[in-house]
């Protein structure tokens, strides 16, 4: 972090550290190497290959065929196994195999929903931009995309004014390609779902920080809205739309100065939960309790039936070295 900016922060860091500012500490403090997993892996080269899909003039999706790509994802799926092969958390070749088919059915979908369609306008997009003095917010944007004022009018119709775009809006669309198993479609396994459920349901998608932030940094550089984000999940093909407006960054805005003033101030404490099951510094936290470390129990029938629990040895992290920040008064 040397030179004009002490702090460089993307929506992954910062949602670490809203996760646990101990997640965030091991790797961005202590310097600790990450992790992957097939998941996190099939998903990060899902992405790569679709943008070198839209890399060529020689064909829109540039492989000439379905089965030509169909064969580049598998050797591109392998390479990537065998290249990340000491950071994969559990490793198998059921799993591995499981997560490779994984892959292919989403670039399948891609490609059948995308083959005839204009290529976006930016793929795989950097943005780096001010966030407050010496600090840096970094964002890359799966796609940015045109939008006609006639598709505009169907999914945002406040926007068009005697057949034209609002000022203070750009006619494009955020793209963000989701590989995950999740999907905001509960109608799959629930049908007959209230309005209201499924709002609750959609809730997390329509406040995401990671929406109002690329809102933001789009804003910030080119000084107008998007008129739409779309999480396209690949799995099933399906895209669902949000949107945010200028009064959103306030919240944006007060939520990373919280992160900022925590790493400012090295408060890192530990946010148990749900997610540390995914987190890839469990052990490295469990190590940090000298009484109780790092353990499992079986399960039994009732309370009074016994019962075992299996204390791991202590694996200590690399002895703490403290970020020193010189952060200007605000």
């Amino acid at each position: 972090m040397a030179g004009k900016w002490s702090l460089r922060l993307s929506k992954s860091s910062g949602g670490s550290y809203l996760d646990c500012p101990r997640s965030y500490w091991f790797p961005h403090i202590l310097g600790l190497p990450g992790k992957t997993d097939c998941p996190r892996l099939m998903g990060h080269t899902v992405h790569q290959f679709v943008a070198k899909m839209h890399k060529s003039n020689r064909n829109p999706l540039y492989y000439q065929n379905i089965d030509n790509a169909r064969r580049a994802w598998f050797w591109t799926w392998k390479r990537a196994l065998e290249e990340n092969a000491d950071t994969l958390i559990v490793r198998s070749n059921e799993k591995s195999s499981d997560y490779g088919r994984d892959g292919w059915f989403c670039i399948n979908n891609y490609w059948k929903q995308n083959i005839d369609k204009p290529a976006p306008l930016y793929v795989e997009k950097r943005y780096e931009v001010p966030l407050f003095p010496r600090v840096m917010f970094v964002g890359i944007v799966d796609q940015i995309r045109m939008m006609p004022t006639e598709s505009i009018a169907k999914i945002r119709p406040e926007l068009i004014v005697n057949g034209r775009l609002k000022e203070g809006y750009d006619p494009v669309a955020i793209i963000d390609l989701k590989t995950g198993k999740e999907s905001y479609d509960p109608r799959r396994f629930d049908p007959n779902i209230s309005d209201l459920a499924l709002a609750a349901h959609q809730f997390e998608l329509h406040e995401d920080l990671q929406v109002t932030a690329y809102y933001w940094l789009y804003y910030q550089v080119y000084k107008k809205l998007p008129v739409a984000f779309y999480w396209y999940h690949l799995r099933d093909g399906k895209a669902f739309m949000t949107y945010r407006n200028k009064n959103d960054f306030g919240t944006f805005l007060e939520i990373m100065g919280y992160i900022v003033n925590g790493i400012k101030d090295e408060s890192y404490p530990p946010h148990f939960g749900r997610h540390c099951k995914r987190c890839d510094f469990f052990k490295e936290c469990g190590a940090l309790n000298p009484d109780r470390p790092l353990m499992t129990t079986e399960p039994t029938d009732g309370i009074e039936s016994g019962g075992e629990v299996k204390v791991w040895p202590r694996i200590l992290p690399v002895k703490p070295r403290q970020l020193k920040l010189n952060f200007p008064k605000r």
